[in-house]
């Protein structure tokens, strides 16, 4: 990735979201995975606000992915694809609401068990 943003202090695994890491996940292909384990240390910390911009691709960095539009940086769409990936595997889908009863066009019960 051609930029000037600053790579990370440590490798930036996402061990939160990917507890066998990002290049595991099935998410990413190897350049993004690599590129997300260099950069997205600094990426996270642009965005929380625990890093301040030193150059003017960091700032760019910051208005874009703070944008709701679409970006032509690379380094907004690597990240914004971890965040949106993240997303998706926070929803659960449980079956804890159905009781194994629906109800037919008429209001009755019907039981399938």
């Amino acid at each position: 990735m051609e930029t000037l943003i600053r790579k990370g202090q440590s490798a930036f695994f996402g061990d939160n979201s990917f507890p066998h890491g990002i290049s595991r996940s099935g998410h990413f292909n190897k350049r993004e995975s690599d590129e997300l384990m260099i950069y997205g240390k600094t990426f996270e910390g642009l965005l929380n606000g625990s890093l301040s911009p030193v150059n003017d691709d960091e700032v760019q960095f910051i208005k874009a992915i703070n944008s709701n539009g679409e970006s032509d940086l690379y380094s907004v769409n690597l990240w914004r694809k971890y965040l949106a990936v993240v997303e998706k595997s926070r929803i659960h889908h449980g079956f804890s609401m159905s009781n194994g009863k629906t109800k037919d066009s008429s209001g009755n019960e019907l039981s399938f068990a």
